[in-house]
């Protein structure tokens, strides 16, 4: 007999949908916030206190007091959990941020297109959480993206994945710390 996930329901399915928007929109503003304004990553300009250092592997950092994003590097955060599923292997990183715990609520996003399927991509996932011992809250597809989310004490974990049919996928994965 053929397994299959768990689809959300309810109340469920509104905490996927909403914690997912959040990922997004937090990953999209540290990269284009404040376009034409003189301030954010997607702006010749930077705001009053942006250290930007030019990496030795060609990827670029920005740091300020509330964190800090590395943009072309091929690592995942540096303030990645060591229980929490790493990239599918062969991936390449577009998007790798933190933020720090001082200013707020800590976390990381790493952003990434791997050759694969997405089928296999969830399965990783699924694995991988469960032998780290993270509880699978949720999965679901929505409008051809297969989303997963997971908590562990008190942190939650969100993957968002797409493929283009071609054997090409792109994930967002977050995570709240």
């Amino acid at each position: 007999m053929e397994e299959t996930s768990p689809t959300t329901t309810g109340s469920n399915k509104k905490w996927l949908y909403i914690v997912g928007g959040i990922i997004v929109i937090l990953v999209l503003a540290a990269l284009f916030g404040g376009v034409g304004r003189g301030t954010g990553l997607g702006s010749a300009y930077f705001a009053p206190g942006t250290d930007v250092d030019r990496n030795l592997d060609g990827s670029t950092t920005y740091s300020t007091n509330e964190g800090s994003v590395t943009v072309g590097s091929n690592t995942m955060p540096e303030n990645w959990p060591s229980d929490a599923p790493t990239a599918y292997e062969g991936a390449t990183i577009v998007y790798s941020g933190s933020t720090n715990p001082t200013t707020g609520a800590a976390g990381s996003a790493v952003v990434y297109n791997v050759r694969a399927s997405a089928e296999s991509v969830v399965e990783y996932y699924e694995s991988r959480l469960k032998a780290e011992g993270w509880a699978i809250t949720a999965t679901a597809d929505a409008g051809g993206m297969k989303v997963i989310t997971a908590t562990k004490d008190t942190r939650t974990f969100g993957a968002y994945i797409g493929s283009d049919g071609q054997g090409n996928t792109s994930v967002t994965v977050g995570i709240e710390l």
